[in-house]
Protein backbone atom coordinates (compact mmCIF):
# COMPACT_ATOMS: atom_id res chain seq x y z
CA UNK A 1 0.00 0.00 0.00
CA UNK A 2 2.56 2.47 1.22
CA UNK A 3 6.57 2.55 0.25
CA UNK A 4 8.74 1.86 2.96
CA UNK A 5 10.93 5.41 3.21
CA UNK A 6 11.28 4.34 7.26
CA UNK A 7 14.81 3.40 8.21
CA UNK A 8 14.02 0.94 9.87
CA UNK A 9 11.97 -2.28 10.81
CA UNK A 10 8.87 -1.11 13.28
CA UNK A 11 7.44 -2.75 15.78
CA UNK A 12 4.60 -1.02 16.75
CA UNK A 13 1.57 -1.81 19.74
CA UNK A 14 -1.16 -0.25 20.45
CA UNK A 15 -2.88 -0.53 23.64
CA UNK A 16 -6.75 -0.17 23.73
CA UNK A 17 -9.37 -1.18 25.94
CA UNK A 18 -11.38 -3.32 24.04
CA UNK A 19 -12.97 -3.84 20.52
CA UNK A 20 -16.04 -4.97 20.26
CA UNK A 21 -18.44 -1.66 19.85
CA UNK A 22 -17.55 -0.38 16.76
CA UNK A 23 -17.24 2.98 18.43
CA UNK A 24 -15.15 5.41 16.42
CA UNK A 25 -12.21 4.93 18.39
CA UNK A 26 -12.29 1.15 17.84
CA UNK A 27 -13.25 1.75 14.01
CA UNK A 28 -10.14 3.89 13.36
CA UNK A 29 -8.06 1.95 15.81
CA UNK A 30 -8.40 -0.79 13.18
CA UNK A 31 -8.03 0.58 10.19
CA UNK A 32 -4.70 2.18 11.36
CA UNK A 33 -3.15 -1.19 12.31
CA UNK A 34 -4.27 -3.06 9.60
CA UNK A 35 -2.56 0.40 7.33
CA UNK A 36 0.58 -0.09 9.18
CA UNK A 37 1.08 -3.82 9.29
CA UNK A 38 0.92 -3.53 5.62
CA UNK A 39 4.16 -1.76 5.21
CA UNK A 40 7.11 -4.08 4.27
CA UNK A 41 9.18 -4.22 7.69
CA UNK A 42 6.13 -3.40 10.04
CA UNK A 43 4.66 -6.04 13.06
CA UNK A 44 1.85 -4.79 14.74
CA UNK A 45 -0.04 -5.75 17.72
CA UNK A 46 -2.70 -4.55 19.32
CA UNK A 47 -3.12 -5.54 22.64
CA UNK A 48 -6.32 -4.91 25.14
CA UNK A 49 -7.70 -5.31 28.46
CA UNK A 50 -10.52 -7.16 28.62
CA UNK A 51 -12.43 -8.51 25.14
CA UNK A 52 -15.15 -10.45 25.77
CA UNK A 53 -16.94 -9.56 23.03
CA UNK A 54 -14.16 -9.26 19.82
CA UNK A 55 -14.10 -7.85 16.78
CA UNK A 56 -11.08 -8.81 16.19
CA UNK A 57 -11.17 -10.75 12.93
CA UNK A 58 -11.39 -7.44 11.22
CA UNK A 59 -7.46 -7.50 12.07
CA UNK A 60 -5.96 -8.86 9.05
CA UNK A 61 -2.52 -8.73 9.42
CA UNK A 62 -2.14 -8.00 13.04
CA UNK A 63 -1.18 -10.06 15.94
CA UNK A 64 -3.71 -9.65 19.13
CA UNK A 65 -3.50 -10.38 22.35
CA UNK A 66 -6.27 -9.68 25.12
CA UNK A 67 -4.56 -9.84 28.74
CA UNK A 68 -7.84 -10.63 30.16
CA UNK A 69 -7.20 -8.05 32.83
CA UNK A 70 -11.27 -7.25 33.76
CA UNK A 71 -12.03 -3.83 35.63
CA UNK A 72 -14.95 -2.76 37.24
CA UNK A 73 -16.26 -6.04 38.64
CA UNK A 74 -17.06 -4.95 42.06
CA UNK A 75 -18.34 -1.34 41.35
CA UNK A 76 -21.55 -2.68 42.62
CA UNK A 77 -20.15 -2.94 46.09
CA UNK A 78 -19.86 0.59 47.17
CA UNK A 79 -17.35 3.03 46.55
CA UNK A 80 -14.06 2.22 48.74
CA UNK A 81 -14.22 -1.67 47.39
CA UNK A 82 -14.09 -0.06 43.77
CA UNK A 83 -11.13 1.72 44.61
CA UNK A 84 -8.93 -0.77 46.29
CA UNK A 85 -10.38 -3.23 43.40
CA UNK A 86 -9.15 -0.49 41.07
CA UNK A 87 -5.83 -0.18 42.22
CA UNK A 88 -5.27 -4.06 42.33
CA UNK A 89 -6.78 -4.43 38.84
CA UNK A 90 -4.14 -1.52 37.60
CA UNK A 91 -1.26 -3.17 38.96
CA UNK A 92 -1.88 -6.69 37.20
CA UNK A 93 -2.63 -4.60 34.14
CA UNK A 94 0.50 -3.47 34.52
CA UNK A 95 2.45 -6.33 35.30
CA UNK A 96 1.12 -8.04 32.39
CA UNK A 97 1.50 -5.43 29.70
CA UNK A 98 5.24 -5.27 30.56
CA UNK A 99 6.14 -8.84 30.72
CA UNK A 100 4.02 -8.78 26.81
CA UNK A 101 5.88 -5.67 25.62
CA UNK A 102 9.50 -7.15 27.10
CA UNK A 103 8.26 -10.22 25.10
CA UNK A 104 7.78 -8.19 21.81
CA UNK A 105 10.81 -5.25 22.23
CA UNK A 106 8.49 -2.44 20.63
CA UNK A 107 9.62 0.49 18.71
CA UNK A 108 6.68 2.68 19.13
CA UNK A 109 3.77 2.07 21.73
CA UNK A 110 0.46 3.67 21.17
CA UNK A 111 -2.08 4.23 23.97
CA UNK A 112 -5.50 4.67 22.61
CA UNK A 113 -7.95 4.18 25.31
CA UNK A 114 -8.42 4.94 28.86
CA UNK A 115 -7.29 2.48 30.98
CA UNK A 116 -3.41 2.20 30.17
CA UNK A 117 -3.13 6.49 29.86
CA UNK A 118 -2.39 6.79 33.32
CA UNK A 119 0.52 4.39 33.61
CA UNK A 120 1.41 3.71 29.86
CA UNK A 121 4.89 6.29 30.10
CA UNK A 122 6.07 4.82 32.94
CA UNK A 123 6.68 1.36 32.31
CA UNK A 124 10.42 0.35 31.67
CA UNK A 125 10.64 -1.65 28.60
CA UNK A 126 14.49 -2.51 27.41
CA UNK A 127 13.77 -1.71 23.91
CA UNK A 128 13.43 2.36 25.09
CA UNK A 129 10.71 2.49 23.22
CA UNK A 130 8.31 5.56 22.27
CA UNK A 131 5.56 6.35 23.63
CA UNK A 132 2.56 7.97 22.26
CA UNK A 133 -0.73 9.43 23.80
CA UNK A 134 -4.02 9.71 21.32
CA UNK A 135 -6.73 12.07 21.86
CA UNK A 136 -9.93 11.27 20.67
CA UNK A 137 -12.07 13.93 22.42
CA UNK A 138 -11.87 17.80 23.30
CA UNK A 139 -9.54 18.33 26.08
CA UNK A 140 -13.13 19.45 28.21
CA UNK A 141 -14.97 16.81 26.81
CA UNK A 142 -15.51 15.12 30.57
CA UNK A 143 -16.03 18.02 32.21
CA UNK A 144 -18.41 19.48 29.89
CA UNK A 145 -20.56 16.23 29.84
CA UNK A 146 -20.31 15.97 33.20
CA UNK A 147 -23.88 16.30 35.16
CA UNK A 148 -24.90 16.71 38.78
CA UNK A 149 -22.46 19.12 40.41
CA UNK A 150 -20.14 15.87 42.22
CA UNK A 151 -19.71 14.39 38.92
CA UNK A 152 -18.05 17.71 37.64
CA UNK A 153 -16.53 18.22 40.41
CA UNK A 154 -14.89 14.50 39.67
CA UNK A 155 -14.05 15.19 36.34
CA UNK A 156 -12.37 18.35 37.38
CA UNK A 157 -9.97 16.50 39.14
CA UNK A 158 -9.69 14.09 36.80
CA UNK A 159 -8.19 16.50 34.33
CA UNK A 160 -6.51 18.17 36.47
CA UNK A 161 -4.68 14.86 37.37
CA UNK A 162 -4.38 13.57 33.86
CA UNK A 163 -3.28 16.38 31.28
CA UNK A 164 -1.36 18.49 34.53
CA UNK A 165 0.55 15.83 35.56
CA UNK A 166 0.17 12.36 34.06
CA UNK A 167 0.55 12.87 29.81
CA UNK A 168 4.08 14.64 30.61
CA UNK A 169 5.46 11.43 30.43
CA UNK A 170 4.39 10.87 27.28
CA UNK A 171 6.94 11.42 24.26
CA UNK A 172 4.19 12.85 21.62
CA UNK A 173 0.64 13.45 22.46
CA UNK A 174 -1.70 13.22 19.26
CA UNK A 175 -5.05 15.35 19.15
CA UNK A 176 -7.09 15.29 16.07
CA UNK A 177 -7.68 18.92 14.73
CA UNK A 178 -5.34 22.10 14.57
CA UNK A 179 -7.94 24.24 16.72
CA UNK A 180 -6.90 21.58 19.80
CA UNK A 181 -2.97 22.22 19.52
CA UNK A 182 -3.06 26.47 19.19
CA UNK A 183 -6.83 26.93 21.44
CA UNK A 184 -7.51 24.40 24.51
CA UNK A 185 -3.56 22.94 24.86
CA UNK A 186 -1.76 26.18 24.05
CA UNK A 187 0.53 25.33 21.75
CA UNK A 188 1.95 22.61 24.15
CA UNK A 189 5.52 21.34 22.41
CA UNK A 190 4.78 18.06 22.60
CA UNK A 191 1.24 17.95 20.49
CA UNK A 192 1.35 16.91 17.26
CA UNK A 193 -1.90 17.10 14.72
CA UNK A 194 -2.96 14.08 12.98
CA UNK A 195 -6.92 13.80 11.47
CA UNK A 196 -8.55 10.50 11.34
CA UNK A 197 -8.44 8.52 7.88
CA UNK A 198 -11.36 8.03 6.20
CA UNK A 199 -11.09 4.11 7.05
CA UNK A 200 -13.21 2.08 4.47
CA UNK A 201 -12.42 4.34 0.59
CA UNK A 202 -15.53 2.61 -1.31
CA UNK A 203 -14.87 4.81 -4.64
CA UNK A 204 -18.62 5.10 -5.12
CA UNK A 205 -20.05 8.17 -5.57
CA UNK A 206 -23.68 9.40 -5.23
CA UNK A 207 -25.70 11.12 -8.41
CA UNK A 208 -27.13 13.03 -6.27
CA UNK A 209 -30.88 12.72 -7.68
CA UNK A 210 -32.32 10.21 -4.88
CA UNK A 211 -34.33 12.14 -3.05
CA UNK A 212 -32.80 10.77 0.30
CA UNK A 213 -30.74 12.27 3.49
CA UNK A 214 -28.47 9.97 5.44
CA UNK A 215 -26.80 9.82 8.53
CA UNK A 216 -24.83 7.19 11.13
CA UNK A 217 -24.00 6.44 14.21
CA UNK A 218 -24.61 4.73 17.51
CA UNK A 219 -28.59 5.50 18.58
CA UNK A 220 -27.15 7.12 21.75
CA UNK A 221 -28.40 10.16 23.62
CA UNK A 222 -25.34 12.06 22.40
CA UNK A 223 -25.90 11.50 18.64
CA UNK A 224 -29.43 13.44 19.45
CA UNK A 225 -31.70 11.52 16.57
CA UNK A 226 -34.41 12.54 18.43
CA UNK A 227 -33.99 15.99 17.41
CA UNK A 228 -32.70 15.02 14.01
CA UNK A 229 -36.32 13.39 13.45
CA UNK A 230 -38.09 16.82 15.03
CA UNK A 231 -35.83 18.20 12.14
CA UNK A 232 -37.17 15.95 9.54
CA UNK A 233 -41.05 16.42 10.37
CA UNK A 234 -39.96 19.93 9.32
CA UNK A 235 -39.14 19.30 6.62
CA UNK A 236 -40.96 16.83 4.79
CA UNK A 237 -44.02 19.72 5.47
CA UNK A 238 -41.95 21.20 2.55
CA UNK A 239 -40.86 18.34 0.87
CA UNK A 240 -42.88 15.12 0.97
CA UNK A 241 -41.22 13.12 -0.80
CA UNK A 242 -37.56 13.37 0.61
CA UNK A 243 -36.95 9.98 3.56
CA UNK A 244 -34.36 10.04 5.79
CA UNK A 245 -32.10 6.98 6.42
CA UNK A 246 -30.73 6.56 10.07
CA UNK A 247 -28.37 3.82 10.18
CA UNK A 248 -27.05 2.51 13.20
CA UNK A 249 -27.88 0.37 16.22
CA UNK A 250 -28.23 1.29 20.24
CA UNK A 251 -29.71 1.71 23.31
CA UNK A 252 -32.38 4.61 22.10
CA UNK A 253 -33.86 1.73 19.07
CA UNK A 254 -36.82 1.73 20.97
CA UNK A 255 -37.45 4.82 21.99
CA UNK A 256 -36.73 6.38 18.16
CA UNK A 257 -39.07 3.36 17.19
CA UNK A 258 -41.51 4.99 19.53
CA UNK A 259 -41.01 8.75 18.47
CA UNK A 260 -41.45 8.02 14.88
CA UNK A 261 -44.87 6.22 15.70
CA UNK A 262 -46.46 8.65 17.50
CA UNK A 263 -45.21 11.51 14.79
CA UNK A 264 -46.43 9.57 12.39
CA UNK A 265 -42.98 9.59 10.48
CA UNK A 266 -42.69 6.10 9.12
CA UNK A 267 -42.71 6.95 6.03
CA UNK A 268 -40.83 9.68 5.94
CA UNK A 269 -37.72 8.19 8.50
CA UNK A 270 -36.25 5.03 8.44
CA UNK A 271 -34.38 3.19 10.89
CA UNK A 272 -32.18 0.86 8.89
CA UNK A 273 -30.21 -0.85 11.53
CA UNK A 274 -26.36 -1.79 11.16
CA UNK A 275 -24.19 -1.73 8.25
CA UNK A 276 -20.23 -2.97 7.51
CA UNK A 277 -20.62 -1.05 4.14
CA UNK A 278 -21.55 2.24 4.94
CA UNK A 279 -19.70 4.03 1.75
CA UNK A 280 -22.50 2.31 -0.35
CA UNK A 281 -25.38 3.56 1.72
CA UNK A 282 -24.07 7.00 2.03
CA UNK A 283 -23.69 6.75 -1.84
CA UNK A 284 -27.23 5.95 -2.37
CA UNK A 285 -28.29 9.31 -0.60
CA UNK A 286 -28.16 13.17 -1.91
CA UNK A 287 -26.74 14.74 1.21
CA UNK A 288 -25.90 13.98 4.80
CA UNK A 289 -27.12 15.62 7.77
CA UNK A 290 -25.71 15.25 11.40
CA UNK A 291 -27.07 16.62 14.81
CA UNK A 292 -24.66 15.19 17.58
CA UNK A 293 -24.36 17.48 20.10
CA UNK A 294 -20.44 16.79 20.22
CA UNK A 295 -18.46 14.87 17.77
CA UNK A 296 -14.85 14.08 18.12
CA UNK A 297 -14.16 13.63 14.56
CA UNK A 298 -16.81 12.62 12.34
CA UNK A 299 -16.17 9.44 10.58
CA UNK A 300 -19.58 9.58 8.88
CA UNK A 301 -18.91 12.69 7.75
CA UNK A 302 -15.67 11.72 5.95
CA UNK A 303 -17.58 8.91 4.63
CA UNK A 304 -20.14 10.78 3.24
CA UNK A 305 -17.62 13.45 2.03
CA UNK A 306 -15.87 10.54 0.03
CA UNK A 307 -18.88 9.76 -1.86
CA UNK A 308 -19.35 13.47 -2.83
CA UNK A 309 -22.54 14.34 -0.99
CA UNK A 310 -22.52 17.45 1.13
CA UNK A 311 -23.34 17.53 4.72
CA UNK A 312 -25.71 19.96 6.95
CA UNK A 313 -24.32 19.69 10.74
CA UNK A 314 -24.56 20.70 13.90
CA UNK A 315 -21.53 23.15 14.79
CA UNK A 316 -21.44 21.07 17.93
CA UNK A 317 -18.47 20.99 20.62
CA UNK A 318 -15.44 18.86 18.62
CA UNK A 319 -13.70 18.26 15.54
CA UNK A 320 -16.56 18.62 13.29
CA UNK A 321 -16.45 22.56 12.89
CA UNK A 322 -13.12 21.66 11.43
CA UNK A 323 -13.93 18.98 8.52
CA UNK A 324 -17.25 20.67 7.11
CA UNK A 325 -16.57 24.16 5.21
CA UNK A 326 -19.93 26.38 5.80
CA UNK A 327 -21.30 27.42 2.51
CA UNK A 328 -18.59 25.39 0.57
CA UNK A 329 -18.74 21.60 1.60
CA UNK A 330 -22.24 21.78 3.48
CA UNK A 331 -23.42 23.86 6.57
CA UNK A 332 -22.61 24.35 10.24
CA UNK A 333 -25.69 25.21 11.93
CA UNK A 334 -25.46 26.91 15.07
CA UNK A 335 -25.87 24.07 17.70
CA UNK A 336 -29.76 23.24 18.90
CA UNK A 337 -30.85 25.63 16.47
CA UNK A 338 -33.58 23.43 14.27
CA UNK A 339 -35.39 25.86 12.15
CA UNK A 340 -32.04 26.70 11.34
CA UNK A 341 -31.48 23.32 10.58
CA UNK A 342 -34.42 22.71 8.30
CA UNK A 343 -33.58 25.82 6.06
CA UNK A 344 -30.28 24.33 5.61
CA UNK A 345 -31.49 21.31 4.26
CA UNK A 346 -34.37 22.47 2.29
CA UNK A 347 -31.85 24.90 0.53
CA UNK A 348 -29.98 21.86 -0.74
CA UNK A 349 -33.24 19.94 -1.62
CA UNK A 350 -34.12 22.79 -3.60
CA UNK A 351 -31.01 23.60 -5.11
CA UNK A 352 -29.53 20.91 -7.19
CA UNK A 353 -27.07 22.10 -8.88
CA UNK A 354 -26.33 23.23 -5.65
CA UNK A 355 -26.08 19.84 -4.12
CA UNK A 356 -24.00 18.86 -6.84
CA UNK A 357 -21.22 21.49 -6.41
CA UNK A 358 -20.84 21.17 -2.64
CA UNK A 359 -20.58 17.71 -3.35
CA UNK A 360 -18.00 18.18 -5.48
CA UNK A 361 -16.22 20.32 -3.22
CA UNK A 362 -16.38 17.78 -0.62
CA UNK A 363 -15.19 15.16 -2.41
CA UNK A 364 -11.98 17.03 -3.26
CA UNK A 365 -11.46 18.07 0.44
CA UNK A 366 -11.62 14.29 1.33
CA UNK A 367 -8.79 13.21 -1.08
CA UNK A 368 -6.23 14.11 2.01
CA UNK A 369 -8.14 12.41 4.51
CA UNK A 370 -6.90 8.60 2.42
CA UNK A 371 -5.78 6.51 4.73
CA UNK A 372 -2.74 5.90 2.72
CA UNK A 373 -1.82 9.48 3.27
CA UNK A 374 -2.51 9.35 6.88
CA UNK A 375 -0.61 6.19 7.58
CA UNK A 376 2.27 7.65 5.76
CA UNK A 377 2.16 10.86 8.22
CA UNK A 378 2.34 8.64 11.08
CA UNK A 379 5.20 6.69 9.41
CA UNK A 380 6.81 9.74 9.23
CA UNK A 381 6.25 10.72 12.85
CA UNK A 382 7.26 7.45 14.36
CA UNK A 383 10.94 7.65 12.83
CA UNK A 384 11.19 11.27 13.85
CA UNK A 385 10.57 10.67 17.29
CA UNK A 386 12.20 7.21 17.35
CA UNK A 387 15.73 9.01 15.88
CA UNK A 388 15.25 11.56 18.37
CA UNK A 389 14.76 9.30 21.08
CA UNK A 390 17.56 6.70 20.71
CA UNK A 391 20.03 9.76 19.54
CA UNK A 392 19.14 11.26 23.63
CA UNK A 393 20.06 8.08 25.35
CA UNK A 394 23.22 7.50 23.25
CA UNK A 395 24.26 11.02 24.20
Amino acid sequence: MIPPTHKHKMNIVYCIDAVYNLSGTDIVTIAKANALASIPGNRVWVITAGNPRSLMYRLKNVSVTDLGIRYYEHDSEGLLRAIIDLQKTRKLHKQKLTEFLENVMPDIVISSGVLTKIFLPTLKISSNPVFIRELHADRHYNRDSSKGLIRKLISIYGEWYDFHWKIHAYDKVVVLTERERTGTWKKWDKLEVMPNPITHWTGLLSDGKAKIAVTAGRLAPMKNFSGLINIWSKVVQRHPDWVLQIWGTGDMQKELENQIEQMNMNEYVHLKGYTTEMGEAMSKGSMMVLTSLSESFSLVTLEAMSVGIPTVVYKCPGGIRYLVKDGVTGYLVPLNDEDAFVERVCTLIENDELRKTMGQAALCESEQYKIEKITQRWMELFQDLLDKKRAKKKI
